[in-house]
């Protein structure tokens, strides 16, 4: 059964906890309960479900409790971690069990509902009431676990297929030490690894391949450099196009990124949608692009804008719409600004849910790929993901395979990344699937570690999914 929260019990769990001063040795020998020993956490044998196991002798224990949060916190006055973690709740659990199975509905309460890929930081406690007191013996571990997922084809046949995001880093950053042209044969060589059927990219600019201002006549855009290097690499295997490869606005007008673009296998896959690259003569469009909300502060520099469309799998029939967006970027260790930043990244998730549900009248399936550029350990919050899941979407990171899940997808360009203590690194670039089987078979952040010659300052992340 559910409980209060821990903070709202009376004085005696802060005495085991060291938030307030020990009771004379003789009482403490009397009332506290025997000690905690091997807990551990894994995924249920049922969708949504979390199994928990422990060793106590069960001395002076009324029942056991398990506090849980989205984000890492600490009992201790010591640490400087929050005393609860965000979307805190509480389990108590009967003295007699040293395993309890947390249920589907329990981890959607605790902020973990099935697809969400949401992992769970839990602090284990053995309790006694003692007439007016109570007394508690903590385990000393903050651990995490994530709840198992639904896999793809759980729910029966459909059509599979292998899904990619990819942030391939602006070609406007030109004082990296690897500009774009010297990494575009990398990042050609990463999406063919994976043979991938659609990969959403982020950052993929119309603009000049060099990351200069002027025509593309002679050094080619971003964007076709990168369709040029796949078909040279992948040769009659593959016929990867881009679903718009140049700029969504008229030139001259202020504008923000345009790095939301889609690119699909057309041996695998035909576009049904109409995305014509100009209009007469001129090489804009504004067709299969969509643009995100931004601050009332903010100019039209700060406006970004991400691309979709209908796709239809040649083999099997299957129609669906891909989607791919960046999130802004922004943050702030500010108590107003971080989370007002925070609160921006959910607009935009709400927004690209607004257009899905406008131009989606038949109900296909519809995969989304992007950077989000948040992550569940933000401490000012994970709007544009909770957006996006209450919004009927699960993440692939849920999937029942996960390879490399406790690295970080963003990179920074670093030779070595080092795994998360928690064993889940931020993902920053997801993959996520509505309707279908609801669900992934597979998840990968695709690295080698160490790199010293990343294709890009993001790992490419894919997922095999059934819809």
């Amino acid at each position: 059964m559910r409980c209060r929260r821990l903070v709202a019990l009376s004085a005696g769990p802060l005495l085991a906890v060291g938030l307030l001063s020990a009771p004379p040795v003789a009482e403490a020998a009397s009332t506290a309960p025997s000690a905690v020993t091997d807990v551990t956490a894994g995924p249920g044998s049922s969708p949504g479900t979390v199994v928990f196991e422990w060793q106590s002798a069960g001395k002076n224990t009324d029942y056991f409790l398990v506090e849980t949060g989205l984000t890492a916190f600490s009992k201790s006055s010591s640490s400087s971690l929050p005393r609860s973690g965000r979307h805190a709740a509480t389990f108590k659990i009967s003295a007699k069990v040293r395993s309890w199975t947390m249920s589907k509905a329990d981890a959607a309460t605790a902020g973990a509902p099935l697809g969400s890929a949401n992992y769970l930081y839990y602090r284990f406690f053995a309790v006694n009431v003692d007439g007016s007191k109570t007394y508690t013996t903590a385990y000393s571990k903050l651990q995490a676990v994530m709840p198992s997922g639904l896999p793809a084809g759980a729910s029966g046949k459909g059509t599979d297929m292998r899904v990619a995001t990819f942030n391939v880093r602006t070609v406007k950053a030109t004082k990296d030490k690897r500009n774009w042209l010297k990494r575009v044969d990398d990042v050609a060589a990463d999406i063919l690894s994976t043979r991938a059927g659609v990969v959403l990219l982020q950052e993929i600019s119309p603009g000049r391949a060099d990351g200069k201002g002027g025509s593309t006549a002679k050094v080619g855009r971003q964007t076709t450099t990168l369709v040029d290097h796949l078909k040279k690499q992948g040769g009659k295997s593959y016929d990867y196009r881009m679903v718009r490869t140049t700029s969504y606005l008229k030139s001259g007008l202020p504008r923000g990124t345009q790095g939301g673009r889609i690119l699909y296998d057309n041996k695998r896959y035909k576009l049904l949608s109409s995305c014509p690259e100009k209009t007469g003569k001129k090489t804009y469009n504004a067709s299969c692009s969509f643009k995100l909300p931004i601050l009332s502060s903010d100019g039209e520099k700060k406006r970004r804008r991400g691309g979709y469309a209908l796709l239809q799998n040649r083999s099997t029939g299957q129609k669906f719409w891909a989607v791919s967006a960046h999130f802004d970027e922004r943050h702030s260790t500010s108590k107003t600004t971080g989370p007002k930043y925070d609160a921006l990244r959910g607009a935009q998730a709400r927004s690209l849910l607004a257009l899905i549900n406008k131009v989606n009248t038949a109900g296909y399936p519809v995969i989304f790929g992007a950077d989000i550029n948040t992550w569940q350990s933000d401490k000012s919050g994970y709007s544009g993901h909770d957006a996006m899941i209450a919004g009927g979407f699960a993440d692939a990171l849920a999937a029942a395979t996960r390879i490399n899940p406790e690295y970080t997808t963003s990179n920074g360009f670093a030779t070595t990344l080092k795994p998360n203590s928690s064993g889940f690194g931020s993902h920053l670039d997801v993959v996520m699937v509505k309707g279908g089987k609801g669900g992934a078979d597979r998840w990968v952040n695709l690295m080698q570690n160490p790199d010293p010659d990343r294709p890009s300052d993001h790992n490419l992340v894919y997922a095999d999914i059934t819809i």
